[in-house]
């Protein structure tokens, strides 16, 4: 997925792509919380926030199943 990457003033990374905005605050014992656009709790995560962004940026969508296709 491509993101937009900003730094919010307190430092904390914001994400920003068509789908979502995602902000990522470093937690304790080196994790992160991940707050997302409608969601009201964050999720805890393992990981620095520059290592869960790095994880979100190469995320790719898996590809249809050709095969189904033939079959709809």
């Amino acid at each position: 997925m491509a993101f937009v990457e900003l730094t919010d003033t307190s430092g904390d990374f914001i994400l920003v792509n068509p789908l979502c905005v995602a902000c990522l605050r470093a937690a304790t014992d080196g994790e992160t919380d991940l707050y997302l656009t409608g969601r009201g709790e964050p999720l805890r995560m393992k990981g620095t926030p520059a290592d869960i962004a790095r994880l979100l940026e190469d995320a790719a969508p898996t590809p249809p199943d050709p095969t189904l296709s033939l079959l709809a």
